[in-house]
């Protein structure tokens, strides 16, 4: 850079700092004395966060405290993610819009497959810079103030908020960026500053030093889609012992809504409805067995979708709870803003379905409640008392959490420990839903699978023109699996491919997400195929691709080896994208059972709602091990022990028939019988098993 170059760029960020009323940087702070009308982006470092100093802060009668408008540098494509529906259970419809400029945005208008026109509660965003960089930018949520972005007037803002009453003196960091030439990369960092700020550490965690419930490594069933609320102690006893005899390895079903104690949709308590279940929970409980290992229950977070009942049962809450809308229709207790209240409610959800014997609990609409305690003092404080006091409470009782409508930012940043959280609305058949869906679970877990793995929600095995999709998005997912089916009869064909014998799930080792231009394109209209990669053992990658374009048209698309690096892109700890292996790569197409070295790119067409499923493997000293075939997650099945240009040791974590590639040459096993395929491919169908399932090939 030249001198006078370095001149203008320095008198640039000048005037951008002191537009802002910004102080001299700290560790990549930008610390603001006041409230800026704006905060320029186009000249800041590669990764920072904008913080504003203590100082007294007065919300509106709307409980917002500032709209900051947001000053962009030159892009050529921005994802920005916003619930789709502006009030109801806005957390489970967190999606990317593409857009070109804001204008966009500020006129988006709903096409389908999309649902509604809401623009406000923007959670994350992200552009591609003229340069080729990726900017990444996460509205952040401390425990008195909420941010998230805004379209307003053709421009994007940082609403500042506490949807409350009460003037706060705080401290509060207003929004992370960081950019970089990787765009997983620039994602990671704007939640490793966020993790690291003081107002916010603690609150959040890498999705790596949480643990991942024992019981959704397992297949399992929930009551909701087949059921909905039509659930009874004599119809859930039927579908238990359904699924207990079935040849499907079920291990764990949870009984979904339909079973409180309400009234005109407000809890009474978290007791059962005696009509419905007359002898209360043990009948259910008691079919617990090593097949059905675990059972769980769905709670309400807020006690049932329009609150606590004026006339609940809970006496020793009373004291915890007060009335909201008052003189409004539709009244309704919540627990009061502290801390002791939170503590109080979510104990006595907690302790209730621990003590009726339940091991997992899913909790609903989290993002209603920061709507529910507006007009308090402070209605984010109100939603960070609740999250934490959930989480400690499942914490302390052994209860596996899966948090569901919960993606509102206001949620998020308060999940200290659990690892699951749901990634889209619910799942249907429809078309427009399936589309919707599928795009919104992988594009979330692009910004919320650094904390969390995603639950992509039941899916029928039954519904034969979706089924394979939906359990093959599922797998890549590496989140829970789960059907939704009548137990009888259930059609496993797409089901096998999914689990060992015993039910558990072959997983991958980071969330599916899309790759880098699948991120920065709509496949619903731009007529290209939207491909999804994820990382497996041995140094392997899947991916999916599908086509999902609306004018039903086929589209053209491609594997590249250049795709094989972005497999690594979501791996913790994060060490960087993966290396292309010297002596190249094998590519696998799960379906058609053929393979190929990947030299440059593998093209091929999707027709209308298809999808292609390949594995990505090393090749190694003249070999490359695909693993078991007979599975979606081949390469999850075995362990490489050992490996030369002579021979190779693997170990199978089940016994079953294998697929690999060896170089001009034969393999050999005293354990398989070897049959030649095409291209070097050899499947070997396992005759003599070893009891510690370790095997060694040698080539003739």
């Amino acid at each position: 850079m030249s001198y006078l170059r370095k001149e203008i760029y320095i008198v640039l960020l000048l005037i951008t700092l002191y537009a802002c009323n910004i102080n001299e940087p700290n560790k990549n702070n930008y610390e603001l004395n006041h409230i800026p009308q704006s905060i320029a982006l186009e000249q800041v470092s590669t990764k920072g966060i904008f913080v504003l100093n203590q100082q007294e802060l007065a919300p509106d009668s709307n409980g917002i405290i500032a709209e900051i408008k947001l000053e962009l540098p030159q892009f050529a494509k921005g994802i920005y993610y916003r619930p789709f529906s502006a009030k109801l259970a806005a957390g489970n419809r967190v999606e990317p819009l593409w857009f070109s400029q804001i204008s966009e945005l500020g006129a988006y208008e709903r096409k389908k497959p999309r649902m509604d026109d809401n623009t406000s509660l923007g959670a994350f965003m992200m552009l591609k810079k003229d340069n080729g960089q990726y900017l990444a930018l996460l509205p952040l949520v401390s425990n008195r103030v909420g941010n998230t972005f805004s379209i307003r007037d053709n421009n994007i803002h940082l609403t500042v908020a506490t949807y409350g009453t009460r003037t706060e003196d705080v401290a509060v960091p207003l929004l992370s960026y960081a950019q970089s030439e990787n765009p997983y990369e620039a994602a990671r960092m704007v939640w490793e500053q966020a993790i690291q700020i003081d107002e916010i550490k603690g609150n959040i965690n890498w999705r790596e030093n949480k643990i991942y419930p024992e019981p959704y490594k397992y297949l399992g069933w929930c009551s909701w889609e087949h059921y909905k609320k039509n659930i009874n102690e004599e119809n859930m006893l039927d579908a238990i012992k359904e699924m207990k005899s079935s040849e499907i390895p079920f291990r764990w079903a949870l009984i979904d809504d339909g079973y409180l104690d309400a009234k005109k949709s407000q809890l009474l308590s978290f007791g059962l409805d005696k009509k419905k279940f007359p002898n209360g929970w043990e009948p259910i409980i008691s079919q617990k067995d090593e097949k059905i290992k675990w059972m769980g229950v769905w709670c309400n977070f807020n006690g049932y979708w329009s609150g606590i009942s004026p006339e609940h049962t809970m006496s020793n809450l009373s004291d915890y709870l007060t009335l909201r809308n008052k003189n409004a229709k539709g009244e309704k207790y919540m627990p009061i803003i502290s801390s002791e209240a939170a503590n109080a409610f979510y104990n006595e959800m907690t302790a209730t379905m621990k003590g009726n014997g339940f091991d997992m609990i899913k909790v609903d609409f989290q993002s209603d409640n920061f709507r529910y305690n507006t007009g308090s003092k402070n209605a984010i404080l109100g939603v960070h008392y609740n999250n934490t006091a959930l989480e400690e409470n499942c914490k302390a009782k052994g209860l596996h959490l899966l948090n569901c409508i919960a993606q509102q930012n206001f949620n998020v940043f308060n999940h200290r420990y659990s690892a699951l959280i749901r990634g889209s609305i619910d799942y249907k058949t429809t078309k427009d839903r399936l589309d919707l869906t599928l795009v919104q679970n992988f594009t979330n877990a692009f910004w919320l699978g650094h904390t969390h793995w995603l639950d992509q929600d039941m899916f029928f095995a039954n519904h034969a023109a979706s089924a394979r999709l939906m359990a093959v998005s599922r797998a890549i997912s590496g989140g829970p699996i789960y059907l939704s089916d009548d137990p009888q009869n259930i059609d496993d064909a797409v089901l096998k491919p999914l689990t060992y014998k015993d039910g558990r799930i072959l997983g991958t080792l980071a969330p599916g997400v899309p790759l880098p231009e699948s991120m920065m394109q709509d496949p619903f209209f731009e007529g290209k195929a939207f491909r999804v990669i994820a990382p497996l053992e041995n140094n392997s990658a899947v991916i999916m691709a599908v086509n999902l374009s609306q004018n039903n048209n086929d589209v053209s698309t491609s594997i590249s080896i250049k795709d094989y690096p972005f497999a690594a892109a979501m791996m913790q700890p994060y060490e960087g994208l993966w290396n292309i292996p010297k002596e190249g790569i094998l590519i696998y197409d799960h379906y058609a059972g053929t393979a190929s070295i990947l030299n440059n790119e593998h093209h091929f067409k999707l027709e209308s709602r298809k999808e292609r499923l390949f594995q990505l493997s090393p090749i190694q000293q003249g070999w490359s091990v695909i693993g078991r075939a007979d599975k979606y997650l081949s390469a999850a099945t075995f362990k490489m022990l050992e490996i030369d240009a002579d021979s190779i040791k693997i170990k199978l974590l089940e016994d079953g028939p294998i697929m690999l590639w060896t170089e001009n040459k034969e393999p050999f096993s005293d354990n398989f019988e070897f049959s030649k395929l095409e291209n070097g491919l050899w499947r070997g169908e396992l005759s003599n098993s070893n009891k510690n399932k370790e095997y060694t090939i040698v080539r003739k």
